[in-house]
């Protein structure tokens, strides 16, 4: 597999997987990440928290009540107890007794076959936000994974401590909704290698901005033929969906018109 560089450069539109196949299967479970990398999604976002143990598991919210049978904070709540849980249910009755995966289960699965987008929450503890990235970076790296991923967040002062960590990472700045300034503005105040923004928040002048400095834009979430459609026209380079396969089979049939 190329480099993630390499490919942004070679490749003029593709498709990420928003925490999976969330909207086919329960979202950052192995099984969205697994039906993703069937889709053919060529890269996959998930998210990362940290246990009350420290282990580094795949899970969106603080709190573990809308995607488990679970109760409390994930930062309270040991790996052991977390692996109990029902992360399937919820979404259907099909995926009943799914886990919540580790970062290194996840890793296992994709390494190969997808490239990776980690999506970092906002700060919460400056305590140990730089400890918590930094051993975020040693399991990446532990797989061999860091030349094809790329960490986005709304936090951009997360961003400029991962470049601390090793500047040779890639980092996307996902604009702060409200956030008025033009990509190349928001991404050399952070180092970041990219942008990314709403299907809402896209504008021509933002992807004129865009082009001209040479930066890719990524757009969140889009799940229709018209959000696609849109995007294709102003110039997007990727697209963040829930359903990667319906977006792709759309994709390849506006080329082919």
């Amino acid at each position: 597999m190329m480099t993630l560089r390499d490919f942004v450069l070679a490749t003029p539109f593709f498709v990420i997987a928003h925490r999976g196949a969330s909207g086919r299967a329960p979202e950052n479970t192995l099984a969205a990440l697994r039906l993703a990398v069937e889709s053919g999604a060529r890269m996959i976002e998930l998210d990362v928290q940290f246990t009350s143990d420290r282990k580094q598991i795949v899970f969106h919210d603080h709190v573990l009540g809308r995607t488990t049978n679970g109760h409390g904070h994930v930062k309270n709540t040991s790996f052991e107890t977390i692996r109990t849980l029902d992360a399937g249910t919820w979404f259907d009755a099909s995926f009943a007794g799914e886990r919540v995966p580790s970062l290194e289960e996840a890793l296992a699965l994709l390494r190969e076959h997808a490239y990776l987008n980690i999506e970092l929450k906002p700060i919460t503890d400056q305590h140990t936000a730089l400890a918590d990235i930094a051993d975020l970076v040693a399991t990446i790296k532990r797989f061999d994974y860091q030349q094809h991923m790329v960490f986005s967040s709304f936090d951009h002062n997360a961003l400029r401590m991962v470049k601390n960590v090793d500047p040779s990472l890639h980092s996307v700045a996902l604009n702060v909704p409200h956030d008025n300034r033009l990509p190349s503005n928001v991404v050399f105040s952070c180092q970041a290698d990219g942008f990314g923004c709403s299907i809402h928040e896209l504008t021509q002048a933002r992807m004129a901005d865009a082009i001209a400095h040479l930066i890719p834009v990524g757009v969140y979430t889009v799940n229709t033929i018209e959000d696609l459609r849109k995007v294709l026209t102003l110039g997007a380079r990727a697209v963040v969906s829930n359903y990667p396969d319906v977006i792709m089979e759309a994709y390849e049939r506006m080329r082919a018109e």
